[in-house]
């Protein structure tokens, strides 16, 4: 497998993340070098034995306190505002009626995928591109972490709940899909690949793939089989005695 040392930019989040990300880098590099630079200075500037005026001749620098505490805040402010606005980008998909829905289990050590109409895959994931894709995930055991790394997207799946995560392919493609929190013995082995395509190849894909049950019909027939019908019909619910 190759892996890139910085993946590709696959999808509409992927540009907007790499530019908060390299700001951050950029400004860290920035005031560390300014830190490092100024520590080195004083240092050879006010070694043992240098004559240098060691008096202090201003205990106090109103405007010097000020710059340096007012400077970094604003930066904070500003990077702060920018990536909570990228979060919410990315967490909350968008009202588009065009968006394909699809569940994803998380199981030692596979991923389970399954398509509206019923097609499921094991360790893949077929999307459209140009498309949004919204992943409702879970877990069949411990926590794992849906990670797409050229999609720039990673959601943990939790057993007992559900989270979600969307992305919108922007070039066909096959890219890596792996489990990003250590799972157990086998983490390192629950890999997948993503199949970007474009849309009628995709549907061509739907089309020859051998479609299941629907998870609406699916859950049907469990509710029939349970008897869950005896309490539950039509969206009214029959109250159970209290003892």
């Amino acid at each position: 497998m190759k892996i890139p040392f910085f993946p590709e930019q696959a999808s509409n989040l992927a540009p907007s993340i790499d530019l908060l990300y390299f700001v951050l880098i950029a400004l860290s590099l920035f005031f560390s070098i300014l830190v490092i630079s100024f520590v080195v200075y004083f240092s050879i500037k006010y070694r043992r034995g240098t004559q240098v005026d060691r008096n202090l001749a201003e205990t106090d620098n109103l405007r010097l306190e000020v710059t340096w505490t007012a400077i970094p805040t604003v930066l904070a402010i500003v990077v702060f505002t920018w990536a909570a606005v990228v979060f919410f980008r990315m967490t909350v998909a968008p009202d588009d009626p065009d968006t394909v829905e699809i569940f994803v289990v998380g199981k030692q050590w596979m991923w389970k995928v399954q398509h509206p109409g019923g097609q499921r895959e094991i360790n893949a994931l077929h999307v459209p591109v140009g498309q949004p894709v919204k992943l409702t995930m879970t877990s069949e055991d411990v926590i794992h972490s849906f990670s797409i790394p050229a999609f720039r997207v990673k959601r943990d799946t939790v057993p007992g709940r559900y989270t979600t995560q969307w992305f919108k392919a922007t070039r066909p493609g096959e890219y890596h899909l792996f489990c990003a929190e250590y799972c157990g013995t086998e983490h390192a082995m629950m890999i997948g690949t993503v199949y970007a395509l474009e849309p009628d190849d995709y549907d061509a894909w739907l089309a020859a793939a051998e479609p299941e049950d629907t998870p609406v019909a699916r859950g049907e027939r469990l509710i029939n089989r349970h008897g869950c019908v005896t309490c539950h019909r039509e969206g009214a619910v029959t109250p159970a005695p209290l003892f």
